[in-house]
Formats: C-alpha cells, sequence, structure tokens
C-alpha cells in the first residue's frame, strides 16, 4: 500500500448514499492507496479518515509526495 502526504488542500469526492459529495483534504494529510492506477475517469481511490474517496490521479501527483516505507 502506498501513501502520500498532500502538500497542498485538495478536492476528493465522497460517494453518499444518493450523490457524490466533493470535499476538501487537508494540506499535511497522509492518505493511503491500494494501487496507484487510475480508473477511466483519471480518479484514484484513497482512504482518508477512514473513507473510501476519490482523487484525480494528476492532484495526487502533482499535490502530494509519496512516503518511503522503512524496510523491515
Amino acid at each position: 500500500m502506498l501513501r502520500y502526504r498532500l502538500r497542498t488542500t485538495t478536492l476528493a469526492v465522497h460517494e453518499e448514499a444518493t450523490r457524490p459529495v466533493a470535499i476538501s483534504i487537508p494540506a499535511g494529510t497522509v492518505v493511503r492507496v491500494s494501487d496507484n492506477s487510475a480508473n477511466s475517469g483519471g480518479f484514484v481511490e484513497v482512504e482518508w479518515d477512514g473513507n473510501n474517496v476519490k482523487v484525480f490521479a494528476v492532484d495526487l501527483r502533482d499535490r502530494g509526495e509519496l512516503i518511503k516505507a522503512r524496510n523491515a
């Protein structure tokens, strides 16, 4: 699982029961990505604050920094 720290506030989409809702993920937040590939809409699913949300892959690349895992 990859982890990214967001350098700037980033827009995300949370799927509510009835419709998608746009939310902002604050700068400095660490999100976890299970798969680094974007879907056909250009979104990547990330885990943030206990929820799965979608962010644009380009935003994750441009606004986030990959946190390197320590070797075990």
